[in-house]
């Protein structure tokens, strides 16, 4: 296999990569559209521009008639009939009457008018009874597909409510208008969208094949679902369980890993999701006793009661015997613990995590929970049924093989695009900031322990101007560099430039309608005028779909998030726990000559961030158990030294390797600890490298009231960077007018999606900008809904989630277009998406 895997000229490709398949067939969703409705539509958008044309055309011929009957008892006819004609109205009796004084010709030309106007009205008159009955029909096809075991299992896990419905509807008990429309939008999702976390995708690892189409898909979708309690309930499982006196005297006790003695305090991260810094005296007592704790690492809470300030305050911690990456942490708990009672309730929640009833271990499990966190356990918003025991949907065996050959040339460009993100890292204006506060404070050959500098930069009552930025930066990720309020920096005003003759040369504003395309030989040209302090990340794993073009296959590029195993080691992981034989967790490295990886092993957010690991060192992190085996670096092991040649700040191990910390989970990076956070986005490389295109390039603006923008397709050599769309204030769209009927509103949103060039399948966001831009990009209104106005089930509940007429509205291309999904060994088209991921060699 080896020899199959393309590379390249400075970067390398994994020998495995991600296939993601939407498990919907293409096929079900098309069954819901209203083809003949919207034939009825075009219909009538044709003969309607016929008719205006005809109607202006006429106006001068009849015009000469009428001179022509003046002072006869033709005229005032004529005059009738001239001005319905160019209204575009019917004539009535007495204007008909006219015809008979018209040359023939010019009377055949108003009589064939007359009959298409008509044929228009007909038109209309059948058009809200062929609606109606293609939607009785399409409601049918949404229950076909809506029944379907694998669309089932994954409504189960992401609306029990709908759930219920659907077995309901299959009894024969139909859903009201509302879960008709939920239900159209999860089939949709399904089927045009691919998702990591449910059983709406199947997922598994692909293979590169030495020859053969750039696609190849296999013969069948075999997978199996993978059920896993959600470890977001370990720690506070963990804390209502160290209250009892017995489990706290046998809980083995360690120093906090970011506890730091600077000469007068010992400083370290407070216990809690704020974080906050905290100290205590440097006293003769104190060191003693965390000396004494770091050569007995095994010593128990019982056995040294004094320290139990010191656990209160957190500078002393107590640590879970399990690994919270562990196959499982939960059984190892029970088995663990010195209270019969207890034991056997934290039993109940690891058997009932590997049952076969998924509804009946959630009960199980949620029962069990009450006990040990009650009371007012049905308060903790961690809790929902659905995420207790989530299930994922794991391909097996080989889940695709692309053409090594025909991938070559699209690696090429893609790895292109990999220098590109350097520039558009959203950390680097955090990563600028902190090097330009580095030198005020420190000067440039200064070796800083992390805590202090990370104590300074939070603490200090006169940070500077750069320090005030890194505050803003790290406190708010969608802060723009040189608003209101925030310091005009050297390197920000570099920066800036840097990102504005990247635009300029990509001619790709609002305005345009054609595909804008970069050369690759003119962006790495465009690099060569860069500050140092831009470095393309060394690892990137790029969410990328096909599409055939006259010239060969393409990429469109979806989002990047950051390499080194990210995505693809949970992948590895859920495979493995399916009992099948993914290949080594080696091929999911990506090494970097002269760097250390960190990735902190803590769960930080939940059962998205189980994973193998790959990365060199475990961060040790406060709160946190095992490692797993795994070396372990701690924050108070590191230094930060500033690299002239980079101009960014970096971190050092004992050794003077560099070290890179990096999230290798799949949540999202904000929900992480704020510490870890700050070494990730300072020292670190961003876990989404490239958000999707519609931010990429446009930001949050919303364009004034009345003006929708148009944003052409951006291509990077044989790849899609951002696909082609139109941003608008919500209030800009067409919506039905009280009282307006379908016949009337659909040619109405036909003709304004046609002068805007939207095609009638697109993805939808509406973002809700009230709450501030990025309140607004975190809300659930950013993800992309998939809207077909030929399906009316979908085009009804796309309206009605229009709420502010304010808010921020992107429609964004269906590229590419689902109905050219690959088609499968069953005969049907899927939805499909490869994890590529590619690296600096």
């Amino acid at each position: 296999m080896s020899r199959a895997v393309p590379s390249g000229a400075g970067y390398a490709v994994a020998p495995v990569f991600g296939v993601r398949v939407a498990s919907v067939p293409v096929e079900r969703l098309e069954r819901m559209r209203c083809v003949e409705t919207w034939a009825l539509v075009d219909e009538l958008a044709e003969v309607s521009a016929w008719l205006s044309r005809e109607g202006a055309e006429l106006s001068e011929p009849l015009h000469e008639a009428i001179g022509a009957a003046a002072g006869t008892p033709a005229k005032p006819l004529l005059v009738a009939l001239r001005r319905a004609v160019y209204g575009d109205r019917r004539p009535d009796r007495r204007s008909l009457d006219a015809l008979a004084y018209l040359p023939d010709e010019l009377a055949h030309r108003v009589e064939a008018w007359l009959a298409r106007r008509e044929h228009r009205e007909e038109v209309r008159r059948r058009l809200p009874e062929v609606l109606a009955a293609e939607v009785d029909a399409a409601v049918e096809a949404l229950r076909h597909a809506a029944g379907a075991d694998t669309f089932r299992r994954g409504l189960a896990q992401g609306s029990p409510v709908l759930s219920a419905q659907v077995d309901r509807w299959l009894a024969g008990r139909p859903p009201g208008r509302q879960e008709l429309l939920g239900l159209a939008r999860y089939v949709a999702r399904a089927a045009a969208k691919t998702s990591p976390y449910a059983t709406f995708t199947l997922s598994g690892l692909g293979a590169w094949a030495a020859g053969g189409p750039a696609v190849q898909p296999p013969d069948s979708l075999d997978w199996q679902g993978v059920v896993e309690l959600d470890r977001a309930v370990l720690q506070p499982v963990w804390a209502a369980l160290t209250r009892h006196p017995e489990v706290y005297a046998r809980a083995r006790l360690r120093v906090n890993p970011a506890a730091y003695d600077d000469g007068e305090r010992i400083w370290f991260l407070g216990p809690g999701p704020a974080e906050r810094l905290s100290s205590v005296p440097a006293g003769k007592d104190v060191r003693a006793a965390l000396a004494w704790l770091r050569t007995h690492p095994d010593v128990a809470a019982g056995s040294v009661p004094g320290l139990r300030p010191l656990v209160q305050a957190g500078l002393v911690e107590l640590v879970p015997p399990y690994d919270e990456q562990g196959d499982d942490p939960v059984g190892v708990l029970a088995s663990w613990l010195p209270v019969p009672s207890l034991a056997a309730t934290v039993r109940r929640i690891a058997e009932a995590a590997h049952g076969d009833d998924r509804r009946k271990s959630i009960d199980t499990v949620r029962e069990a929970l009450e006990e040990l966190l009650s009371p007012g356990a049905r308060a903790h918003p961690w809790l929902p049924d659905k995420n207790l025991c989530p299930e994922s949907a794991l391909l097996t065996g080989v889940a695709g093989r692309c053409g090594a050959g025909v991938w070559q040339a699209l690696l090429d460009d893609l790895d292109a695009v990999r220098g590109l993100l350097g520039l558009f890292d959203s950390d680097l204006p955090a990563k600028v900031s902190a090097a330009a506060y580095f030198l005020d404070r420190y000067g440039p050959d200064a070796s800083v322990p992390a805590p202090v500098f990370y104590r300074d930069l939070h603490t200090a009552e006169h940070p500077g101007p750069a320090g005030l930025m890194v505050r803003e930066l790290l406190g708010n990720p969608l802060a723009t560099p040189g608003g209101a309020g925030l310091p005009d920096l050297p390197g920000m005003r570099a920066l800036a430039a840097a990102r504005r003759r990247f635009w300029q040369a990509a001619n790709a504003g609002p305005g345009g309608g054609a595909p804008v395309c970069l050369p690759v030989e003119e962006l790495a040209q465009l690099a060569t005028g860069w500050p140092p302090f831009v470095q393309a990340p060394g690892s990137v794993c790029c969410y990328v779909q096909v599409v055939s073009a006259p010239d060969g296959p393409r990429l469109v590029l979806g989002t990047v998030s950051a390499g080194y195993g990210r995505g693809l080691s949970r992948l590895h992981r859920l495979i493995t726990l399916a009992g099948d034989q993914p290949p080594a967790a080696t091929l999911l490295r990506a090494p970097q000559e002269g760097v250390r990886l960190a990735e902190c092993r803590a769960i930080a957010g939940g059962g998205l961030n189980l994973r193998t690991a790959t990365a060199d060192v475990a961060l040790a992190y406060p709160g946190t158990g095992a490692s797993g085996g795994m070396p372990e670096v701690s924050m108070d092991e590191l230094v930060v030294t500033y690299d002239a040649v980079t101009e960014r700040p970096a971190l050092r191990d004992a050794t003077g390797c560099q070290v890179r910390p990096v999230h290798l989970g799949l949540a999202a990076q904000h929900w992480l600890p704020p510490a870890l956070q700050f070494l990730i986005r300072v020292f670190g490389e961003p876990a989404t490298a490239m958000v999707p295109g519609w931010v990429f390039r446009a930001g949050g603006d919303v364009p004034p009231p009345g003006v929708v923008e148009r944003w052409p397709r951006l291509d990077v050599g044989r790849v899609t960077l951002a696909r082609a769309c139109v941003r608008l204030r919500a209030g800009d769209f067409p919506v039905p007018l009280r009282g307006e009927a379908d016949a009337a509103y659909l040619p109405r949103l036909a003709a304004w999606l046609s002068a805007h060039g939207v095609a009638r399948r697109f993805f939808a966001r509406v973002v809700d900008l009230r709450a501030g831009l990025g309140i607004g990009l975190l809300s659930k209104g950013r993800k992309p809904m998939y809207v077909d106005v030929t399906d009316h089930l979908l085009l009804t509940g796309f309206l009605r989630s229009i709420g502010d007429p304010d808010a921020l509205m992107v429609l964004e291309e269906a590229l590419p277009d689902p109905a050219d999904a690959p088609v499968y060994g069953d005969g049907e088209r899927h939805v499909t998406e490869y994890a590529v991921q590619v690296s600096r060699s």
